[in-house]
């Protein structure tokens, strides 16, 4: 079956869900539901608390109403009533939401509510009319073509394929999970909230396994190659530094040289705080790499922590004799073509760069050297294919956002551990707080003073436009800054403008061109600046700890006190806790596992997300570690597992009935 043979996927259609990655059937089972809607769900103003996500049928009782709030940002107004209860309804910059509600209609709403005294309100909440055919849960996809359309092709596609799982039925009953076929079918249609829960659960558990298997079966841990130089030589790159390393550095490069020069292939972990000196590390295991005679590589997320690591690597490691070079997709066509030269020839010994090192056009000359940096950053399946680039490879993972042992066992095998926690000397503590509204006119004059005195600031927002009233944007505060005193000082990044363009605001951000800078999460890993000294964090309860706990690791990275400013003026109960414990936590570690605990692993499992299927709690690991020790020992599905790695899913094959 084709795409095209659906009913209601016409060209334009294939084309705009062949621009989200979905090629085949198989493709649109593995787009799970974003949402669902209860339609039986009776509203209770007494139980439902601010910020709840809450789904229910409910009657238009007064007309939808299109308005202007300014040129460019319309609102949509509209009340609908369920169990007697009233809920006032916006969207923002969606007319056709007035054009689809009418008086008396019924409609299934889904969406995040507050609280305005005793008025229940929902800012952008989905909406879909109701069918004949719908049971008591309805599926909501925000997908490129209209929800109920792509739930439809699901449909059809579920009714004309059968699924088959890597897992033998036999050791999948053990385990108590479901056929694959019948939990994706419940996942996309459901029956009821038991069973709809117990899919999930189970898809969630096969996709885990299935990445941890592929993990365990790729690594061949028999080493065939040596290190010759002696673990003396790291002494001339240590004797050139302008610092001593901390106990827990030079305790790091020890245990990784023991292991690279051990009869076994090395597999390991590397977590530390935010500014602990995991590069410094990384960069003398690479030097060691190189004066053993072999080729070392170093794999960052973006471009501008590539470059950053290409700059430091060429001031520590050339005046050695040892030549690094780049490999990033921003360079001419010259510049590519010499890189590629240089590494398939063995002219460079240490390459820096960002997925373009795992690109199907690129060969090693004697890879036997894998680093991954800000591994949460990539998935499992890209640090595979770069470990294939060499014949057998030594591979480290570093993080800054420290993962729970538990998790970090699972996804990696057995792998070796070290952790940084010593800080290098004279680095200050960053002090985090909550700032309110009556605050922020001083919080800016604090930082227009700061500005004045060469010490910069971030600016994070969660997104780069305002799409609606709840969530800032870059655009707008940027507008706001610039009418402003301080907008002097101001700059802004994000991920839609050109590498060439964001390098050059970063640039001048690091040279005090610009002291300000406002911008989305391209700068959460890597970016050393010494001289910011404030970030501050807008919608801060939109972000996963970790993920705040990186964002704060951009300051105190120089000797000055340094500040983190989080702002939170559409947060719950539990999010207004979560944040007040934040404040509290310096240490990385703590914050992972309390965000594990209260997120699950989202924020720290490089995957796939399909949809909001991927529920990855402690339990759910444990069991999908126990599946993968069983399908290992079994020995059916492991062959099959690693051809799939070509093109990762964890369903084995999908056939035509």
């Amino acid at each position: 079956m084709e795409l095209q043979e659906i009913k209601g996927i016409g060209a334009k259609r294939v084309k705009a869900l062949n621009e989200m990655g979905i090629f085949t059937p198989s493709d649109l089972l593995l787009r799970f539901p974003d949402k669902y809607i209860y339609k039986n769900a009776v509203i209770d103003p007494r139980v439902v608390r601010e910020g709840d996500e809450i789904s229910f049928a409910a009657k238009v009782s007064a007309e939808a109403k299109r308005s202007y709030i300014r040129k460019g940002l319309s609102v949509v107004t509209c009340s609908v009533v369920n169990n007697g209860i009233t809920v006032r309804c916006s969207w923002f910059n969606q007319p056709f939401a007035a054009r689809s509600l009418k008086i008396g209609d019924t409609v299934y709403v889904c969406g995040k509510v507050k609280k305005f005294k005793s008025i229940l309100q929902m800012t952008n909440p989905a909406f879909i009319a109701p069918q004949e055919d719908d049971g008591g849960i309805i599926p909501v996809y925000k997908t490129a073509i209209p929800s109920r359309t792509f739930a439809s092709a699901v449909r059809t596609a579920l009714e004309n394929v059968t699924v088959n799982s890597y897992i033998p039925r036999d050791v999948a009953l053990k385990f108590n999970l479901l056929p694959l076929q019948t939990a994706l079918t419940e996942v996309h249609m459901p029956t009821d909230k038991v069973m709809l829960s117990r899919a999930r659960r189970c898809v969630a558990i096969e996709n885990m396994c299935y990445v941890i298997t592929s993990y365990r079966l790729l690594k061949d841990d028999r080493r065939d190659f040596e290190y010759g130089a002696p673990p003396s030589v790291v002494e001339d790159i240590t004797s050139r530094l302008t610092y001593e390393l901390t106990h827990d550095q030079k305790l790091a490069v020890k245990n990784i040289i023991s292991e690279m020069r051990s009869d076994k292939l090395m597999n390991a972990l590397v977590q530390g705080e935010v500014g602990c000196g995991k590069t410094v590390v990384a960069l003398i295991v690479m030097y060691y790499a190189a004066k053993s005679g072999h080729q070392a590589t170093l794999m960052a997320p973006t471009e501008t922590l590539a470059r950053q690591h290409y700059e430091n690597a060429v001031k520590l490691l050339e005046p050695l004799g040892v030549n690094v070079q780049l490999l990033c997709a921003s360079m001419n066509k010259t510049q590519t073509e010499t890189a590629l030269f240089n590494i398939k020839y063995g002219v460079a010994q240490c390459i820096i760069g960002t997925q373009s090192l795992i690109s199907d056009g690129i060969e090693y000359n004697d890879l036997r050297l894998v680093i991954v940096d800000e591994q949460q950053r990539f998935g499992v399946n890209q640090r595979a294919k770069l470990e294939s680039k060499g014949k057998k490879t030594d591979m480290i993972v570093m993080t800054a956002t420290p993962i729970p042992r538990t998790l970090a066992l699972s996804l990696y095998g057995e792998l070796s551990q070290t952790d940084i926690r010593t800080m290098p000397k004279n680095r200050p503590s960053v002090q985090t707080s909550i700032v309110p509204p009556s605050k922020f006119d001083g919080m800016f004059k604090y930082i227009e003073t700061c500005a004045s005195r060469d010490e910069r600031t971030y600016i994070i927002c969660p997104r780069i436009a305002d799409d609606d009233d709840d969530v800032t944007g870059v655009d707008k505060i940027y507008a706001k800054l610039k009418a402003m005193p301080i907008g002097k000082f101001c700059g802004c990044l994000h991920g839609k403008m050109r590498d060439a363009e964001k390098n050059s605001v970063m640039k001048c951000f690091k040279n005090g061109e610009i002291k300000v800078l406002v911008s989305t999460t391209v700068v959460e890993v890597g970016i050393d600046v010494p001289e910011a000294t404030n970030v501050i964090v807008y919608d801060a309860e939109r972000f996963g700890l970790a993920q705040l706990h990186q964002i704060r690791g951009r300051v105190g990275r120089g000797t000055k006190q340094s500040y983190c400013f989080l702002i939170s003026e559409n947060g719950t109960p539990e999010s207004d806790e979560r944040l007040k414990k934040f404040c509290g936590m310096r240490d990385g570690f703590s914050v992972s596992e309390l965000d594990f605990e209260l997120r699950g692993a989202g924020d720290f499992v490089g995957l796939r997300q399909h949809g909001n299927v991927l529920e990855l709690d402690k339990d759910t690991i444990l069991r999908a570690r126990e599946l993968s020790d069983a399908i290992i020992n079994d020995g059916r599905a492991s062959e099959g597992i690693i051809d799939s790695l070509k093109s990762p899913e964890f369903i084995k094959s999908v056939t035509m009935n």
